[in-house]
């Protein structure tokens, strides 16, 4: 349309209010065919198109296409002005096919997302997938409040950033009495403390993202556009990002391993000897050992991969020495009360041996790291320590690992020659002092 077509009883918020309610539509003509009505009742009020069939046949067509803005703020999309639902009328007599929600309570909320998506993607599985719903659970009811009850099908990209920012830039809350939660000290000038919430943010984000997607794609938001994609999560808010993890030299090895308890001390092994992760560790089973050729069958838990993984001369008589005489379908790490090592049972013994060690810093999962520094150290080839830690490419490898590989520009630059050049009467050498 050339320009909005006025009408003095309807393109006004007031001039609707003193209309009569009921079920007769107020109508006001569109263009040659097409109609646009206003219906206000006890429920709401509501736009309508009406439009001709087909040119010369006296049959019409109806469709309610929104919500009026007489109690609400308009949205374009489920709540409609006077001037958004004339170009809608126009377009669904044209035959674009428009769908109309019923307005701003109509389809699921996000809090409905998340909740299915925690009910039938995570909850339902074992293990880790079960831990990770409870935790996504989590996150969404403490941080999830102002988007919650907010309809999918009315939500936009710049109402989710500016929640997604909201978190970032909110203090930390910890639980007090009877469940409330109370904020904790927070200093938005320290750049450890905004990395630290940012991060928060980016794992809520995370979550939501998921609920909406998994919705989605099961066709429980028919008519929604995906606005959710256009959001993008802080950059380089993890700690790890920009420092190596954790590694132990061989003293410190020593140490963890004299101060842990007999069962624990073979896990802890096991990991300094494979690498693997400790759900993989959990799940070996004595089939997986190859006494003859060296080798064990790891499944990957973060990749869902098989990793056939060569073992040292140690690593061999180890296993061979854990597994001797078992079936094939036993754990081959047992608790001292022989039951397997179960989800997060490494939890409190790891803290135990740490403390006694006197390791700060050290989790289960720096036994990995160390893993791949040792394997570094022996062969200077990163490529060999990806593929050995079960990583896609090199490049995760590369990152954590390279300074650990001699410094090739160093050595190059101690071979330079001499330039001569003098300093209060003294000539200085690359390499040399005074």
């Amino acid at each position: 349309m050339a320009r909005t077509r006025r009408d003095s009883r309807l393109d006004t918020r007031q001039a609707r209010m003193r209309l009569p309610s009921g079920s007769r539509a107020h109508w006001t003509r569109v263009a040659p065919g097409i109609f646009l009505g206003y219906r206000r009742t006890d429920r709401g009020s509501s736009w309508i198109a009406r439009w001709l069939r087909a040119a010369g046949v006296k049959a019409y067509a109806e469709q309610r296409i929104g919500a009026v803005d007489d109690y609400q703020e308009a949205d374009g999309v489920a709540v409609l002005t006077y001037r958004q639902a004339l170009k809608r009328a126009q377009e669904v007599a044209d035959g674009v096919q428009v769908h109309a929600p019923r307005h701003h309570a109509d389809g699921w909320t996000i809090a409905d997302c998340v909740a299915f998506y925690v009910a039938e993607r995570l909850s339902t599985q074992a293990g880790k997938s079960e831990r990770a719903g409870k935790a996504a659970a989590g996150f969404f009811a403490t941080h999830g409040g102002p988007i919650a009850d907010v309809r999918v099908r009315t939500l936009r990209a710049e109402q989710l950033r500016r929640w997604h920012a909201g978190i970032a830039t909110s203090p930390p809350m910890i639980r007090g009495p009877g469940g409330s939660r109370q904020p904790l000290p927070f200093d938005p000038t320290d750049p450890d403390q905004v990395r630290r919430r940012k991060a928060s943010a980016n794992r809520v984000l995370t979550v939501v993202k998921a609920a909406l997607n998994y919705a989605w794609r099961g066709n429980h938001l028919p008519g929604v556009s995906p606005e959710w994609d256009k959001v993008q999560p802080f950059a380089k808010v993890n700690a790890e990002d920009d420092r190596p993890p954790r590694m132990l030299d061989q003293g410190e090895i020593d140490r963890l391993l004299n101060a842990a308890e007999p069962d624990f001390r073979d896990l802890l092994r096991a990991a300094l000897l494979t690498g693997a992760r400790y759900g993989e560790l959990a799940a070996l089973r004595v089939r997986d050992f190859d006494a003859e050729t060296g080798r064990m069958r790891i499944h990957q838990t973060k990749t869902g991969k098989v990793l056939m993984q060569a073992l040292t001369p140690e690593g061999v008589d180890f296993f061979d020495s854990l597994t001797a005489g078992r079936a094939a379908n036993e754990p081959i790490l047992r608790r001292a009360d022989g039951t397997a090592w179960d989800r997060a049972d490494q939890a409190r013994p790891m803290r135990e041996t740490v403390k006694r060690a006197n390791l700060p810093g050290v989790t289960f999962k720096t036994t990995r790291a160390t893993y791949g520094k040792l394997l570094l150290l022996a062969t200077h080839d990163l490529e060999t320590v990806a593929k050995a830690l079960g990583h896609s490419d090199s490049r995760i490898t590369r990152k954590h690992y390279a300074a650990l590989l001699p410094d090739e520009v160093a050595a190059g630059i101690a071979r330079m020659p001499p330039l001569g050049i003098k300093i209060e009467g003294k000539v200085t050498r690359i390499g040399r002092r005074g």
